[in-house]
């Protein structure tokens, strides 16, 4: 398969990319399964409410038992009264984490970068960037005039290229080593630089490789 590698200055021309990570079969079910686990772990679970019995209320009660038409009521602290504890509330002690296979995390990162082919392009002018907002904005504009929210994926940044695009808001960078199924698929374009696109390939095909065990050798008798 072949991505389009635009340029500011030139002519655009095309790079051969594996077939495996950008031209795989898509399968929904499990893009749609990898954000779910993504945004689930990124919970903190950390809410938490006051039963009655936590509520720093007067425990005395309000008035006597009989004579008065009102319910019998004991203390303040129950949940119908403003001010109350509250019933069957989150206690801080959620754990919303959940768990993919690396297989599966693996296949549903082939599958967002496949669906998501047609708006990929690959741009090594990004690594010329000087370190102004302004001029990144000028760039990104010229290349991807009607994209609301890019993804842009670099092998190793400098300091000038996040200085340029951190301040952007319409713009999220990572790189090929921490990138995630949720980010590609939330994305309207996703531009890759030369190196990112062979650094996410060889983290790609490494994680394919089985393991294998050591063979032992063989006992003498």
């Amino acid at each position: 398969m072949k991505l389009r590698v635009a340029s500011t200055i030139g002519k655009d021309t095309t790079m051969n990319v594996a077939d495996g990570v950008f031209s795989a079969p898509v399968n929904q079910q499990l893009i749609a399964q990898a954000v779910r686990v993504y945004l689930s772990n990124q919970r903190q679970g950390t809410s938490k409410t006051k039963t009655r019995s936590e509520i720093a209320r007067s425990k005395k009660k309000w008035f006597k038992q009989k004579g008065t038409g009102n319910a019998r009521h004991g203390a303040r602290t129950p949940n119908i009264f403003v001010g109350g504890g509250v019933s069957h509330g989150p206690t801080g002690l959620q754990n919303y984490s959940l768990k993919m296979s690396a297989s599966q995390r693996q296949n549903a990162l082939k599958s967002a970068l496949s669906a998501q082919k047609d708006q990929i392009l690959v741009c090594d002018d990004l690594t010329q960037l000087d370190g102004k907002t302004s001029s990144a904005q000028k760039m990104l504009v010229k290349l991807l005039p009607e994209a609301s929210r890019i993804l842009v994926i670099l092998d190793k940044p400098s300091q000038m290229v996040l200085r340029s695009l951190r301040n952007m808001p319409s713009v999220l960078m990572t790189s090929s080593a921490l990138l995630t199924t949720f980010e590609v698929a939330s994305a309207d374009a996703i531009v890759f630089t030369k190196e990112s696109v062979k650094a996410l390939e060889a983290r790609l095909a490494s994680e394919q490789q089985p393991e294998t065990k050591a063979e032992k050798a063989p006992v003498e008798k």
